[in-house]
């Protein structure tokens, strides 16, 4: 058995508790504008990003970090939409005897979540925006779909990890109603970078940018610490 990945991360100190290894898996249903991982949207191979490994060569990779997972850390396997792959990454999951954590969008189907939340030590969900029409056109995705799999999850294990756009900033107010009824471990405010520009470039895709001030993400902040009192802004 084999998955498609683009890259595999070594010493990762922001994909979940502890030092971790971070796997990138190739494929996305969603069209993120600021995605950081613009490599991983389509499930093809393109330019120099993407390839096969197999699950056994996967598991030695991740496994040469083992000493390092004393910290709490583990494996995280990120994207793309790594639940797009579960299936096929399930016999490996069932092998691992360490920390496993998915960075996921939710909006896939409900049985991959099911799956996720069993074998997930930890999970980090994406919560981009709440308004369905801009879900739909600007993510290509189904708002109702992700609040539906929110109830399938364990959020004990969960963090919710929040860009901060003009679109989450819009729907503000209905994301702290939405954490006030799925209270999760921690949640993450996440700063837009410029650190994937190159690789824009090497695909020939528009760089996309906001300007988001700093006075703005912490007008957010403030509006969550109302409702949950966990918080950390993200910068890389």
């Amino acid at each position: 058995m084999k998955v498609k990945i683009t890259d595999i991360q070594h010493f990762s100190l922001h994909d979940g508790e502890g030092i971790r290894t971070t796997v990138f898996l190739k494929g996305c249903n969603l069209k993120c504008p600021w995605c950081a991982n613009p490599e991983c949207i389509s499930p093809k191979i393109e330019k120099s990003f993407g390839r096969y490994i197999s699950l056994d060569e996967l598991k030695t990779e991740i496994l040469k970090d083992k000493p390092y997972y004393k910290t709490g850390g583990g494996v995280t396997f990120s994207g793309g939409e790594p639940l797009l792959q579960i299936k096929e990454l399930e016999p490996l999951l069932k092998s691992l005897d360490i920390n496993v954590c998915f960075e996921t969008a939710l909006f896939v189907n409900e049985n991959r979540v099911k799956l996720a939340n069993e074998y997930a030590d930890e999970l980090i969900i994406d919560i981009k925006m709440l308004n369905p029409e801009n879900a739909k056109n600007v993510l290509g995705g189904n708002v109702n779909q992700f609040l539906s799999n929110l109830n399938i999850i364990d959020l004990s294990k969960t963090t919710f990890r929040i860009p901060a756009t003009k679109y989450s900033l819009a729907d503000s107010q209905e994301i702290c109603e939405l954490i006030k009824s799925y209270p999760p471990k921690k949640i993450d405010i996440f700063k837009l970078h410029n650190l994937a520009k190159r690789k824009y470039e090497i695909l020939e895709k528009e760089f996309y940018t906001e300007d988001i001030t700093d006075s703005q993400i912490n007008d957010f902040k403030d509006q969550l610490k109302d409702v949950f009192d966990n918080l950390e802004i993200i910068e890389f």
